[in-house]
């Protein structure tokens, strides 16, 4: 009973850390869908999407807004 315990309790954590599971290099890619556009370039395309405007708007006037000038 304590070896199937011990071995558990070796083997849980390993495998919870991706131990079993580790991807080789080649393996390692980005998920579909994601563009390898710099992160400039994301939040010019957000700021000017009137959608993602509307769904972050508080997130849209402390980054995208333009300062007021007098």
């Amino acid at each position: 009973m304590k070896g199937k315990f011990l071995v558990l309790a070796v083997a849980l954590p390993l495998a919870a850390c991706g131990w079993f599971s580790h991807k080789s290099e080649e393996q390692a890619t980005a998920p579909a869908g994601v563009s390898n556009l710099s992160s400039d370039e994301v939040l010019k395309k957000d700021c000017l999407d009137e959608t993602w405007k509307q769904q972050n708007l508080g997130l849209w006037y402390s980054v995208c807004r333009q300062p007021m000038k007098w």
